[in-house]
């Protein structure tokens, strides 16, 4: 089983030319809920912060539960074991 780490989606885009004031944000997710939340613990990051999978697609398949972490927890977790990854793993 595998931890992995990804740059949440739509950051890193300029308004009106402008280029993008806040850090960039980015999602930890598993291969299963129970190995992402012992991961999420050894980081520091608690239960209330767990984002749960959605229904996403024409299938309605459910959509990988995530962490939302900072550029610094995305490094500590890649130090730990973490995979990084272009974009988010999907299960279904």
């Amino acid at each position: 089983m595998t931890v992995y780490v990804f740059k949440l989606p739509g950051q890193g885009h300029g308004l009106f030319g402008r280029s993008p004031t806040p850090d960039p944000w980015f999602g930890l997710t598993a291969d299963t809920e129970a190995e992402l939340h012992a991961f999420a613990e050894r980081l520091g990051l608690t239960r209330i912060m767990y984002q749960p999978g959605t229904p996403d697609g024409p299938q309605l398949a459910s959509a990988t539960g995530h962490y939302d972490v900072t550029e610094g927890e995305r490094d500590q977790a890649v130090a730990l074991g973490a995979q990084a990854i272009a974009s988010k793993k999907r299960t279904g």
